[in-house]
């Protein structure tokens, strides 16, 4: 099991996992069932690790799958390194740009979907004016 598929469980469970310095705090802890208590205690480093990053991962509707919206460039490789799959992963500098072409032009669902399958196909990134296609 990946890193990142714990913190999915995680959040099934209706788990919050945080740090403390070297200690992985996961509350409520009535709540973390013994068999996925002990996932997390042999995971733990590698959690701590991605931990330490600033990102979120959320369920999309539109696009029917996880995305994660990374801080930076560090983050993304921590969620790639942690089983993310990388055309998921979304960086600051992308988001920005998905938003003003939004406030330009409205992005439909569909062009979403797309331009998304894209960047999953080809392991791309949204560069600067570069999103939508004419």
């Amino acid at each position: 099991m990946t890193n990142v598929a714990l913190l999915d469980q995680a959040i099934g469970h209706g788990l919050m996992i945080h740090t403390t310095g070297e200690s992985l705090i996961v509350q409520p802890a009535s709540r973390c069932p013994p068999e996925f208590a002990e996932a997390l205690r042999q995971h733990k480093r590698q959690l701590l690790a991605l931990l330490r990053h600033d990102f979120l991962f959320v369920h999309s509707a539109a696009l029917n799958e996880t995305v994660y919206f990374a801080s930076d460039q560090q983050a993304h490789a921590a969620l790639v390194a942690a089983g993310a799959e990388p055309g998921c992963i979304y960086t600051r500098n992308e988001l920005r740009e998905l938003v003003e072409l939004n406030r330009r032009e409205p992005i439909t669902a569909g062009e979403l979907l797309r331009l998304h399958r894209a960047k999953r196909i080809f392991n791309g990134r949204i560069a600067d004016g570069q999103a939508r296609s004419s």
